[in-house]
């Protein structure tokens, strides 16, 4: 693709690109920030887009990757051992209790499908939401809802 092709095909696309962003981010200098390393990125990639029959579409999936890895730059997190300092110190008898049902839990969760084990992994370890678990695994929102609700069954019938 030549220099003229990429202003033409992809820099046209520049508006889109920026209303999209913002709708994702919600924030005008980070949808700003986003389109810029997109281009820049297509930019450096533009000898494949020659060969790219939908190059909007190509486009805005890539602004979309580089939304998605923008919020999950922006999660914050939390170190476990200085959380764990901050909490009081259980009685024996609830700390035995707890590190009982913690067993429980993870054998049931070894006995769960792989696809189920990834699921749980991405909503509750991860901190994803269901629309992104979705686009992370090709799952439909309603096809996660539906195996998550198969897993709180399995799990609440082998811990109890």
């Amino acid at each position: 693709m030549t220099t003229d092709e990429f202003i033409r095909d992809i820099i046209s696309l520049q508006p889109a690109m920026r209303r999209m962003a913002e709708q994702l981010l919600h924030d005008n200098a980070q949808a700003a920030d986003a389109v810029q390393e997109t281009l820049t990125r297509l930019w450096t990639k533009r000898w494949k887009l020659g060969r790219i029959d939908d190059k909007s579409g190509y486009c805005l999936q890539a602004l979309r990757n580089e939304c998605l890895d923008m919020l999950r730059r922006r999660r914050p997190t939390v170190d476990a051992f200085s959380l764990a300092d901050t909490l009081p110190d259980a009685p024996p008898q609830e700390a035995l209790d707890a590190e009982q049902r913690f067993q429980q839990l993870e054998n049931a969760l070894a006995q769960l499908s792989p696809v189920q084990q990834q699921l749980v992994q991405l909503k509750y370890m991860e901190g994803h939401s269901t629309k992104e678990i979705a686009s992370l695994t090709g799952l439909s929102p309603s096809n996660i809802d539906t195996i998550m609700s198969r897993v709180y069954s399995i799990l609440r019938n082998k811990i109890q």
